[in-house]
């Protein structure tokens, strides 16, 4: 069994995941898309939040380069593209998200992006069926599940966990932040990811550097065998509405 496999299998040990943790890698130039076996491209212009929902959805393995990807969003905050102008004055916010232009323009640079490296290109796959060390591994789960993960992350330092978005590209929030903190970060999944790559209503996301996912499922073997788990045992009491019912039958019954 591969390393990572190995990993996924004990993600879905504790979480019981519904669909497929993500593996993903940042990528210089195109070329190196030979690397990687049975990987498949997409066959028209794409968001890139979809490349995603099919590795973890389906299992593919799948690369998109910046021409590829449509979601402007994306493509700057991956470093693919450098923040223009009418970025940053805040243009794509103002009037949808914020009322005035100087409130966009702080949402804008509170965003999360990749400027120190000149990446073009991503790869997606299911992780338990790469054949590559991915730089970020993405789980999508429920909100106890993602709990279990927070939890996790805090088995050995303690403390608290903190999160930060404007809901809206997540792909900053779930790949830049890991990128630039090396630290586990969670979002909610943005309009992109719900509407093109079919992330559910209940579904969040956590994010986690490679190098911190073996401490994640420490903390999750460590924290199951205490008794902290998923799915979150339900309390069993005996149901009174019976008791008053079987009392009222067993009288019916000696008449």
């Amino acid at each position: 069994m591969s390393k990572w496999k190995q990993i996924y299998t004990n993600l879905n040990k504790y979480l019981l995941l519904a669909t497929y943790p993500v593996g993903i890698k940042l990528l210089e130039n195109k070329s190196e898309f030979k690397q990687f076996k049975y990987l498949k491209r997409p066959e028209e212009e794409i968001a890139l939040c979809q490349i995603f929902s099919y590795s973890r959805y389906y299992g593919w393995t799948m690369g998109c380069t910046k021409d590829e990807n449509l979601c402007p969003l994306a493509n700057i905050a991956l470093g693919f593209e450098k923040p223009f102008p009418l970025f940053k004055e805040g243009a794509f916010f103002v009037g949808r998200y914020n009322e005035t232009k100087e409130a966009a323009k702080k949402t804008t640079a509170s965003m999360p992006l990749i400027e120190d490296h000149p990446y073009s290109a991503i790869v997606s796959g299911a992780l338990h069926r790469i054949d590559y060390d991915p730089d970020i591994i993405m789980i999508w789960g429920n909100s106890a599940q993602i709990m279990r993960l927070i939890q996790a992350s805090l088995w050995k330092e303690g403390g608290r966990f903190s999160m930060s978005t404007f809901c809206d590209g997540v792909c900053a929030d779930i790949i830049s932040a890991v990128y630039l903190t090396k630290n586990m970060q969670v979002a909610f999944p943005c309009l992109g990811d719900r509407r093109f790559g079919l992330a559910k209503d209940s579904d969040l996301i956590a994010s986690i550097p490679k190098d911190l996912i073996g401490e994640i499922l420490e903390g999750l073997e460590k924290t199951h065998k205490a008794g902290t788990r998923f799915p979150i045992p339900y309390q069993l009491c005996t149901p009174k509405f019976f008791v008053k019912l079987k009392k009222q039958l067993d009288k019916v019954k000696q008449k």
